[in-house]
């Protein structure tokens, strides 16, 4: 680029008798020319492949069979050449030595060239061609003395080849010989030519770069066309940007597609100021933030660019963008948080546009923090929020709300492919994670909602509809629908009543008996939970379990039945000698079974009972085992190593395959009750259950049938040896004080 020269410009004086080239020597080779020589090199190295490749191809056209053996040395050339190419050029040639080693390159190939044009019947000429090119590799980089010797020696080569190879008259010889010694001085004249140029180039730059390296602001110079016609070499600690990167391209090839229009816009606005007038804007760039000014020299003859300045202000910028994260992010998964996402939410609502909201809630969360600490608890959700993100469009936004639970913002997506996006995220929570030492499966509840008559509303409405999908059985989800206000709020008004039940003792344990199938002597009680309603009476199980299962009152309701049963069982060894054999049976629910303090509870409830642990019996669904077998298997060995008995409780409905049950430390199999309806009359009911006690008993398993309720079930399970029975026909749940009765007449009986 063009430089005014005014009264205070920088002038760089040479010693007397010292030349350009010399004061660029002492300088040391710059970046440009560097580069420069690492292309020219490639670029010889290139064409030393061509002519050598056309050397193979005449050995193997034209030479005598017993001469081809030459394409094995020269087939090795050619892979030393081509690996050439990616040699660190621009570091080799930056050192003299190594640089003035490379001249054995150029004067090498002379005698090969020699050698094959005698070897070769058309060598002499291929010789010429080859001589020239090596001739103008040399003129691009060297000095013109070499050129000149490398000149000679291709002449002299070339007229030891004329009269012998190409059966040329002296005349012809002397002329063609002359003509190649024109070359030669043509060659020579570029390089000289060639090194004065450079030699001008580079102290005119280095005058330039001295004006500006004083700054710590970079300047850029871009012409007309948007080429980049100077960087100052600040650039690159600014930008991170090397200045060759920049130098001759246009500066819409380093920008983003977005940027590139609005830098385009700006350009042009300041190149149609005034002359000399300038532009001052505040942009990002590479992750820098710079204070811009851009002034308009299109018309300067010295300069016809619009200059621009950078300046640095990313300390500035940086402080105001911490000051905006601590009031819209998620320190913890640097996610937006509340107040952004209602800010966005609000946003996209106002202008009409179709909108859906994701609430998305983590189930069992409390059970991770309070078993895991509060540390794992902060990984898994790290964890989650990285999975979410790979799952949600750019465009999206997805923010977590606080503790357990996350949103996701849509815009004019279609219902079904809302539904697929909340499978997919589902999905990729349910995937095991790792904390520390233990691989913890999460599930998710989400709630979908479209409509709304303000921002609010439509959160509200999306928080409903996850809800509903907790209940439904979680790991699921919802989409909102105006009756679920309603099951909201009698859903919370049951979460308080069983609250209510279990501050006030409400609950109550009913004990129904477990016999001997061929003497129907009492072994166990099987402990029943029933909920004494202050308005509504006794009731059962169905009309609270489930409820307290999706809200996660089941795991504290679980563990005082455990300690009640336990209690009891103690109770009545110390009443009756007759309960010395007994044993007493406890269902765990699902919860209660993935629950990480289920171990200890147990331990406590027996220790705290004075109670051995054989003379327990913890019941497990099949279905609960299957749901996450090698997890259930850990599970099921920390109880076994407590000394609890274990048992499958409603075998036959789980789809459990053999080969587990045969790894699970199981001692009881208890038949559902939908195979012993019918077994006194149907023969597949009477197939099934002969195989589940040929299973017990291969397995070494107790079985117990249940739901017993007429004689002749109790005889056809008796003749397929099954060992113990559990029904009506045996007796109905009953109170702690008729299990002692029962006890008392059993011992009146035996005695």
């Amino acid at each position: 680029m063009g430089l005014r020269q005014g009264p205070a410009a920088v002038s760089l004086r040479l010693p007397t008798g010292v030349t350009i080239g010399a004061a660029v020597r002492r300088i040391g080779m710059d970046d440009h020319t560097a580069e420069y020589w690492a292309r020219q090199l490639r670029l010889g190295a290139g064409i030393a492949v061509v002519v050598t490749a056309i050397g193979g191809i005449r050995i193997a056209l034209a030479w005598a069979p017993g001469s081809r053996w030459w394409l094995i040395p020269v087939a090795v050339v050619v892979v030393l050449q081509v690996a050439t190419f990616w040699a660190p050029w621009n570091r080799i040639v930056r050192e003299d030595l190594k640089r003035r080693r490379l001249l054995a390159w150029w004067f090498g190939q002379l005698p090969v060239l020699l050698l094959f044009g005698m070897a070769d019947p058309d060598g002499w000429l291929l010789y010429v061609p080859a001589a020239v090119l090596l001739l103008i590799t040399g003129m691009a980089l060297w000095s013109p003395k070499v050129v000149i010797w490398l000149g000679v020696l291709s002449v002299a080569g070339y007229a030891a080849l004329l009269p012998t190879r190409g059966d040329a008259d002296a005349g012809t010889t002397v002329l063609l010989v002359a003509m190649m010694g024109c070359v030669v001085g043509l060659t020579a004249v570029g390089a000289q030519s060639r090194r004065r140029f450079d030699a001008r180039r580079q102290i005119a730059e280095r005058r330039a770069e001295t004006l500006l390296n004083a700054s710590a602001d970079a300047v850029l110079a871009i012409g007309r066309d948007g080429i980049v016609k100077y960087v100052s070499p600040s650039v690159e600690q600014l930008l991170g940007l090397p200045v060759k990167d920049l130098m001759g391209r246009r500066l819409d090839d380093v920008m983003s597609a977005e940027r590139r229009v609005r830098a385009r816009v700006f350009f042009a606005d300041v190149a149609g100021l005034p002359t000399g007038q300038s532009v001052r804007t505040e942009a990002g760039f590479n992750g820098v933030d710079v204070d811009i000014i851009a002034t308009n020299w299109m018309n300067s003859p010295d300069l016809q660019a619009v200059v621009v300045s950078l300046r640095d202000i990313s300390t500035r910028r940086e402080l105001e963008r911490q000051l905006s994260r601590q009031a819209y992010t998620d320190s913890l998964t640097g996610m937006p948080n509340r107040a952004r996402f209602a800010e966005r939410l609000r946003e996209a609502v106002a202008e009409g546009r179709p909108v859906t909201v994701l609430l998305l809630d983590l189930d069992d969360f409390k059970l991770v923090n309070d078993n895991l600490g509060h540390s794992a608890g902060d990984e898994l959700l790290g964890t989650i929020a990285g999975r979410l993100r790979r799952h949600v469009r750019p465009d999206d936004l997805l923010a977590r709300l606080g503790g357990d639970e996350f949103a996701i913002l849509l815009r004019d997506v279609p219902v079904e492919d809302v539904a697929a996006l909340a499978e997919r995220l589902l999905g990729a929570v349910r995937e095991p994670v790792r904390l520390g030492s233990r691989d913890v499966t999460c599930s998710l509840s989400i709630g979908i909602a479209t409509e709304g008559a303000d921002a609010e509303q439509l959160l509200g409405n999306a928080d409903l509809a996850m809800y509903a999908a907790k209940r439904a059985g979680r790991n699921g989800f919802a989409v909102f629908d105006p009756t679920m206000t309603l099951s909201v709020l009698e859903e919370a008004q049951l979460r308080a009543d069983i609250e209510h039940a279990l501050e006030h003792e409400e609950f109550v344990v009913l004990y129904q008996p477990v016999v001997d199938m061929q003497t129907q002597r009492l072994t166990s009680v099987e402990a029943l939970v029933r909920w004494q309603h202050p308005r509504d009476g006794l009731l059962g199980p169905y009309h609270f379990i489930a409820d307290a299962e999706a809200n996660g009152l089941i795991v504290p309701l679980g563990r005082w039945v455990l300690r009640q049963a336990c209690a009891q069982l103690a109770s009545w060894r110390r009443e009756s000698p007759a309960a010395a054999g007994l044993h007493v049976n406890v269902n765990l629910s699902a919860r209660q079974f993935q629950y990480a303090g289920l171990v200890d509870d147990v331990a406590s409830a027996l220790q705290d009972a004075g109670l051995d642990a054989a003379s327990l019996t913890l019941e497990i669904t099949e279905s609960m085992l299957m749901a996450d077998i090698e997890t259930a298997k850990q599970t099921l060995h920390a109880l076994r190593d407590l000394g609890v008995r274990l048992a499958i409780d409603d075998f036959g409905t789980g789809y459990s395959s053999l080969s587990y049950l045969k790894q699970l430390p199981v001692d009881v199999i208890k038949i559902d009750k939908t195979f012993v309806d019918e077994v006194d009359v149907d023969a597949d009911d009477v197939a099934l259950v002969d195989a589940v006690a040929g299973l017990g008993q291969a397995l070494k398993m107790k079985t117990v049938a249940e739901g017993i309720e007429t004689d002749a079930q109790w005889a056809t399970l008796r003749k397929l040896g099954i060992d113990h029975g559990q029904g009506y026909l045996f007796g109905r749940p009953a109170a702690a004080g008729e299990i002692v009765s029962l006890l008392t007449r059993a011992a009146d009986v035996a005695a």
